[in-house]
């Protein structure tokens, strides 16, 4: 697991095998989590996708993690933080659903995000939602957690997402 460095690389592996088994339909791309930040940066690399649902994305792995120590270990957050980084097969920075994100456009990107998620800030949606071009969606939900927003509202859930992709795909 690399939250989201080898997964991408996955994702688009995935794009090409159901493509070339059902060539010409239309695809669209759900995640939850990391998987979320994930959709968002293959979009961006594979114009066959149609459109993106990123439901509780992070914007920046690097930015996530050090959060998350630093929530965890406090002050040794920043060495260790820095130390991990430097032991990964991979440039951290380069997972970084933030900077692809305006890539998607003009295809459609809907976030959703539970504004009591203490794993990815709900402010990283808000942001992602901002910098994406249109068309794009942010929905944000007062009582949901991390990923908790079709728990929340199932038959809301399934509404949104479903006519975002009818009229998308």
């Amino acid at each position: 697991m690399s939250l989201g460095h080898f997964e991408t690389l996955d994702i688009l592996a995935a794009i090409e095998r159901a493509l070339s088994r059902a060539p010409g339909l239309p695809l669209g791309l759900i995640g939850y989590s990391m998987g979320a930040s994930v959709a968002v940066m293959a979009a961006a690399k594979d114009e066959r996708v149609g459109a993106v649902v990123a439901d509780s994305p992070f914007a920046s792995e690097r930015k996530l993690v050090r959060s998350l120590l630093r929530k965890q270990i406090g002050t040794l957050s920043l060495p260790l933080g820095a130390l991990t980084e430097c032991l990964h097969p991979y440039d951290p920075t380069g997972v970084e659903p933030l900077r692809d994100v305006a890539k998607i456009a003009p295809r459609a990107t809907l976030f959703i995000h539970g504004l009591l998620d203490e794993t990815c800030d709900p402010k990283d949606s808000a942001k992602l939602y901002e910098a994406a071009g249109e068309p794009k969606g942010l929905w944000l939900l007062e009582a949901a957690g991390h990923c908790d927003a079709y728990f929340a509202d199932r038959e809301a859930y399934c509404e949104r997402v479903g006519a975002f992709y009818e009229e998308y795909l």
